[in-house]
């Protein structure tokens, strides 16, 4: 029993030798790795597609301020019954050619308020990048922190495994001796089965992991190195100070307060059919056989021309009220942001904040624990001390040592995720923002 125990032991070595091999072939840092994961993840790709379309647009919108021209060719056969052939009708052929070129003069403020809305859209599209840039690179940080979390916790498992062997050969020995006894035995191997069940467990938890890695960041790790707590110092020093920061830079919040100002501009573009539209436009014809009048026809025009709709069913009031009301709902939806940012900073400030008191505390446990189990192995060899007391022992150091490991992680996990509530994250790690969240486009001339 002891050897497959042993066996499983180095199998579990081997992993760890296996991804320590790969670490010292291409070392990469928990930068490097969130750099990769901005650069190269499909959520924030997809984010920055959108906002190159939400771009292009402005560009439609913008064509408002600009001429339009229009090319219009014809020909075919004609039959034509008018006071020109009376008393019969005619056959001819007819062609036509016309040019017209269009200039808006006066819209009601259309083409202002469209490009004011796209631009204000785009601004929010910018803001998403952003903010899926910052979710995603937490989900990063968070996928490297476990995987370096699972291999500590594997090696307190090997290690508490390790310990387990070695008490089962002694007890073995004494019982083969005849000074041990068989429930001692028995009591040993069940711990030890119990010890080689957790060492499992870790191994399996490691593999899910890695997959957690890959799937995240894009590749299977190749550095695991503990970041240390740079990103903890730069925590503020109250929740207020985190609250304010993330009112005033968080990526979520600007991108709903951008949408907000999208959907102002659509309401006021919404009045324009309430006004007159003028147009400048220039035209040219040149018409042959027309009505059944054989000859040709030229004709140059340059007008102004004033459009006025008296009357549309009130679909115009109702597209007034309709965008009314969907700037009220933007409105509330950025009111939501400040709620959801208000709640994950103080969920994460209240996370760090316990930690830290637990930390301490927790490697106290730890350390005591270790030298507790150093002391009854020596009262044990000498009698003093029950084998379930030894055993007892090497349990509370497995527990106190993983308590501690997870809690250590737990509390630089929170450390970025109180960076991230704040919109500060890829700050924090000396990282740029993907230049789809840069805002926004140069302004251009209105009316």
């Amino acid at each position: 029993m002891v050897h497959k125990f042993k066996l499983l032991t180095l199998t579990a070595s081997l992993m760890g030798a296996t991804l320590l091999m790969a670490q010292s072939a291409s070392a990469e840092t928990l930068t490097e790795a969130v750099d990769k994961t901005i650069k190269t993840n499909p959520n924030i790709q997809a984010e920055a597609s959108f906002r190159r379309s939400v771009d292009k647009t402005i560009d439609q919108a913008r064509a408002g301020y600009y001429p339009k021209v229009d090319l219009n060719l014809g020909i075919g056969r004609e039959r034509a019954e008018n006071n020109a052939t009376a008393p019969d009708h005619t056959h001819l052929t007819r062609g036509e050619a016309g040019l017209t070129a269009s200039q808006m003069l006066y819209d009601g403020f259309a083409t202002k308020s469209a490009v004011e809305q796209t631009q204000s859209q785009a601004e929010s599209a910018g803001y998403s990048v952003f903010d899926t840039a910052e979710t995603t690179s937490l989900r990063a940080v968070q996928v490297y922190l476990d995987v370096l979390r699972r291999q500590d916790l594997l090696k307190l498992t090997e290690a508490n495994l390790e310990s387990h062997e070695r008490i089962y050969s002694q007890i073995e020995q004494r019982f083969e001796s005849g000074v041990g006894n068989s429930a001692n035995l028995e009591q040993t191997k069940g711990r030890l089965a119990l010890s080689q069940a957790n060492l499992t467990s870790n191994v399996g938890n490691l593999d899910d992991a890695l997959s957690n890695y890959n799937r995240v960041v894009g590749h299977m790790p190749q550095s695991l190195s503990d970041p240390g707590l740079d990103c903890c110092n730069k925590a503020p020093a109250t929740v207020d100070e985190a609250l304010a920061i993330a009112y005033h830079q968080h990526p979520a919040l600007r991108s709903a307060m951008a949408q907000h100002e999208a959907a102002l501009a659509q309401e006021q573009g919404a009045e324009a059919p309430f006004h007159p539209r003028v147009d400048f436009e220039m035209s040219t014809r040149a018409d042959n056989n027309l009505d059944g009048e054989k000859g040709h026809e030229k004709e140059i025009l340059a007008m102004v021309r004033l459009r006025y709709n008296l009357l549309n069913g009130g679909a115009d009031i109702a597209r007034l009220e309709e965008t009314g009301f969907l700037s009220q709902q933007a409105r509330e939806e950025a009111n939501i942001a400040i709620r959801d940012i208000e709640r994950d900073v103080r969920l994460a400030w209240n996370s760090l904040d316990n930690l830290s008191q637990q930390l301490p505390v927790l490697k106290q446990r730890m350390e005591s624990a270790l030298k507790t189990r150093d002391a009854y192995q020596e009262q044990f060899n000498l009698g003093q001390r029950t084998l379930l007391d030894l055993l007892d022992t090497e349990n509370e150091v497995l527990t106190a040592s993983a308590d501690y490991t997870n809690a250590y992680y737990d509390h630089l996990y929170a450390c970025y995720w109180l960076s991230e509530t704040m919109g500060k994250l890829l700050e924090h790690l000396d990282l740029e923002a993907p230049e789809a969240a840069i805002t926004v486009a140069s302004p251009e001339p209105v009316e």
